[in-house]
């Protein structure tokens, strides 16, 4: 199964297995760069775990976003994206939380972004999807509910869509909860039926666990959902609008990447980054994930903007294809 690889009207309802789902669907496009050009290559940025940088090292998150801010325009910086793990010590910390609001913050009216919520932004160590309200108290759908990319959330709140466009293209990125439960698998399945023509990218917080072949799906899970093989079976196989999926949360390595086959036969690139054990919890590192279309290739680079310095082994600097579900092609290509 997997091969290793070195808008429109506001409040919208669709319902799905007898759950009624609010997704916000906006003609949403994000700002091209100044400077960029059609046809120019553009970048997205994944954060991996923040969550020692909240607890305990706050410099180093604003580093990585005020970076991200600084060199908008040089990488053609088109949307970032959090894995989770936001902060370490669930709710009992708010300055921890206030922390994270101030570094992401930094992003507002730059670039647009969205966050996945990690096991160790619930309320507590249960990971309870009705118990997050720390995490909804800071980064709820209604944050962000004016920005013209925000495409909609689930009910509970911690599963949320956004809209962008680059290079011709019409992406969603996904957000969602730890171990995707059922419903979150139902409601994000509804959500791409709703968008059939946008290329789609998922960010979860824990999917992979950086070993070879079948066994890379990361088999631990809450009692609350499903494992990453689980999710790959029952939601990114099976929809061939979905060609790159990302996640943080190693177990035992801190950064993977394989190439897997989905129903359709398109090959979905799947990688997890997450530096939390290493010095100063991460040193900022983060990826830069730059798409080069015409090449259809994501050229992938670590970069930690407190130490000024690549990482360039090849777990942290390589090339995973870049393939583009054909209706999305087919919109970019028209006339």
């Amino acid at each position: 199964m997997n091969s290793k690889s070195p808008g429109t009207a506001r409040g919208t309802k669709w319902c799905c297995a007898g759950l009624c789902v609010l997704v916000i669907c906006l003609s949403a496009v994000a700002a091209r760069p100044a400077g960029a050009t059609a046809g120019a290559a553009f970048t997205i940025v994944l954060l991996p775990d923040t969550q020692h940088y909240s607890r305990k090292y706050p410099e180093l998150f604003m580093a990585q976003t005020e970076w991200i801010k600084a060199n908008r325009d040089k990488e053609n910086i088109v949307f970032v994206t959090h894995v989770g793990d936001v902060v370490n010590d669930h709710k009992k910390d708010t300055n921890q939380w206030l922390v994270a609001q101030k570094a992401m913050s930094v992003l507002d009216g730059v670039v647009p972004w969205g966050v996945a919520i990690g096991n160790h932004d619930f309320d507590s160590s249960a990971c309870r999807p009705d118990k997050a309200t720390t995490f909804l108290q800071y980064f709820s759908p209604e944050r962000f509910r004016r920005q013209p990319w925000f495409g909609g959330a689930s009910p509970n709140g911690l599963n949320s869509c956004q809209l962008f466009s680059a290079d011709g293209i019409d992406f969603i990125i996904l957000h969602l909860e730890l171990d995707v439960p059922d419903f979150a698998i139902d409601w994000a399945s509804e959500v791409l039926r709703a968008h059939p023509q946008r290329a789609a990218i998922v960010t979860t917080h824990s999917y992979l666990n950086g070993v070879d072949g079948t066994n890379g799906y990361n088999a631990a899970v809450s009692k609350y959902g499903n494992s990453g093989q689980k999710v790959w079976n029952k939601l990114i196989r099976r929809q061939p609008q979905i060609f790159l999926v990302l996640c943080g949360h190693h177990q035992r390595t801190v950064a993977y990447h394989q190439v897997s086959t989905n129903n359709a036969g398109a090959r979905v690139a799947e990688m997890l980054a997450d530096y939390q054990k290493e010095h100063h919890g991460g040193d900022a590192w983060l990826r830069l994930l730059r798409f080069v279309p015409a090449k259809g290739e994501i050229q992938v680079r670590t970069y930690s903007p407190a130490l000024k310095e690549f990482r360039t082994d090849p777990e942290n600097q390589f090339t995973v294809p870049l393939d583009l579900p054909a209706s999305a092609l087919k919109k970019a290509r028209a006339p």
